[in-house]
């Protein structure tokens, strides 16, 4: 895997041929540090006003493709007119209009039921904690002593078995999610989202940190640029890397030089 800046040449021009570009990133990880505690994940301002700045530039879109929950990502961001993705692809939102992925009042239900009893089954392991996200259920882990690490996942699978293939165990970092057994994912939804545009001219550049940004790099395969944000990772699928959410601003600031620069010579 090669570093993105090392390769910028090649990088820039692509950027500033693209009609249109589109930018996309996942949040936690990439646009902002990973934290402890989930709700102190909060995007730097000065990241906020280069996004913003990016939005408001002639043929470029946003994206944000994150496991968080539609309304917590959007409240954390507050930016108009970009598209937000919540929990994984199961919720869509873009400027013109909504469109979401709603569970079963039967499924939702059954997830009530299956975070009742893990919340039980787990109430004896230190510092984990549970994050209801809608149709998905988090569990981090990050504080938890190491030592009960083993622990976890056998009662993850004993309290799923009687749901036979209705829901999975999903893996982050330093998370476990039970999602709904349905065919969704990052790719899927970013499959969805430049639907309206033409492939001729698109450049679509996405930007994510963990194992569920995978399905969204195998997506632009041969189509765009995917960026993985951490230390160089052999079996990724991403084409590059960047090593934190610093050297992240520091792409979105090229970006918007490069753009503006080409505005100012194409002011058309």
């Amino acid at each position: 895997m090669k570093h993105l800046f090392e390769h910028w040449e090649d990088i820039q021009t692509q950027i500033q041929k693209a009609n249109p570009l589109f930018l996309l990133f996942d949040y936690d990880g990439t646009l902002t540090p990973i934290v402890s505690q989930p709700d102190d994940a909060h995007c730097p301002l000065e990241v906020k006003e280069i996004l913003k700045r990016l939005r408001d530039l002639p043929n470029v879109y946003l994206a944000i493709v994150s496991g968080r929950s539609l309304q917590d990502l959007k409240k954390r961001l507050g930016i108009p007119g970009i598209i937000y993705v919540g929990n994984h692809g199961l919720e869509i939102e873009n400027p013109h209009g909504r469109s979401k992925k709603i569970l079963s009042i039967i499924k939702m239900n059954e997830l009530k039921r299956i975070t009742h009893n893990l919340q039980n089954s787990l109430k004896d392991i230190p510092n984990i904690f549970f994050e209801n996200k809608g149709p998905i259920l988090s569990i981090h882990y990050r504080n938890v002593p190491q030592k009960f690490f083993t622990k976890i996942i056998p009662i993850l699978e004993k309290e799923l078995q009687p749901w036979g293939d209705r829901w999975k165990i999903t893996f982050g970092k330093m998370v476990f999610e039970i999602w709904p057994n349905i065919d969704f994912h990052k790719g899927k939804a970013i499959r969805e989202i430049l639907k309206p545009f033409p492939l001729h001219g698109l450049l679509p550049i996405y930007l994510g940190d963990d194992r569920t940004d995978e399905d969204a790099f195998r997506e632009l395969k041969g189509f765009g640029i995917s960026v993985l944000v951490g230390p160089e990772a052999p079996l990724s699928e991403a084409d590059f890397f960047l090593q934190d959410p610093n050297e992240v601003k520091e792409f979105l600031l090229r970006c918007h030089q490069i753009r503006t620069n080409r505005n100012a010579l194409n002011p058309s």
